[in-house]
């Protein structure tokens, strides 16, 4: 990904230009945005604080991680379902559908692993060592 930016002189330093590229639609239909909103723009600046110590970092990204794991779940299929409640009453809800997957990609998508993990019951999980 670096040579093709490169490619079109994209500055690497530059995080402003990371964090807004040109067009979204580069990246094909199935790319959703997370909306930003001021809870996010301060996780974001405490993240890119050269001040931020390694432990606050951590901590920072893995509530980014875990909004975005919570966003890419709302895009998931539901299925609608009736339950009753332990004080008798029914209640007309949701679930997952079957056969919802994470995989995990080496290098890239294991600071997500332990976040989906801690915050998805019963979704498969694999590790892709590719």
């Amino acid at each position: 990904m670096r040579e093709e930016l490169e490619k079109k002189d994209f500055d690497m330093g530059s995080m402003e230009e990371v964090s807004k590229p040109e067009k979204i639609e580069d990246f094909g239909p199935n790319v959703k945005v997370l909306p930003s909103n001021d809870q996010i723009k301060e996780l974001q600046t405490i993240l890119r604080d050269k001040n931020t110590s390694r432990s606050d970092f951590k901590f920072y990204a893995d509530r980014l991680i875990r909004l975005v794991i919570e966003e890419s779940l709302n895009q998931l299929p539901f299925s609608k379902v009736s339950i009753t409640t332990p004080t008798g009453c029914n209640y007309d809800g949701l679930k997952y559908e079957k056969g919802n997957c994470g995989v995990s990609i080496v290098r890239s998508g294991e600071a997500m692993e332990q976040v989906f993990i801690g915050d998805v019951a019963n979704c498969q999980h694999h590790l892709n060592s590719d």
